[in-house]
């Protein structure tokens, strides 16, 4: 198992849309996966995977940790 850390913070992204991060979204293998605001931090399934999220609205890179949603 490879983990994939960053060691580096993304610039911060503000996003235009009102009210703002109406959701998240990262893709895995070309399928779109649902996130959710974390304020513990990402979890270890985003970390190991090196996911990215961005706003469902505008599209900005969601720079704080996250996880990823359950479904239902």
């Amino acid at each position: 198992m490879f983990f994939q850390w960053r060691s580096f913070r993304r610039d911060v992204v503000t996003c235009a849309c009102e009210p703002e991060w109406p959701g998240l979204r990262a893709e895995v293998d070309g399928h779109e996966v649902a996130g959710v605001p974390s304020p513990e931090g990402s979890s270890p399934l985003v970390l190991m995977l090196g996911l990215a999220a961005s706003c469902t609205g505008c599209g900005a890179s969601y720079p704080y940790g996250w996880v990823v949603a359950e479904r239902g």
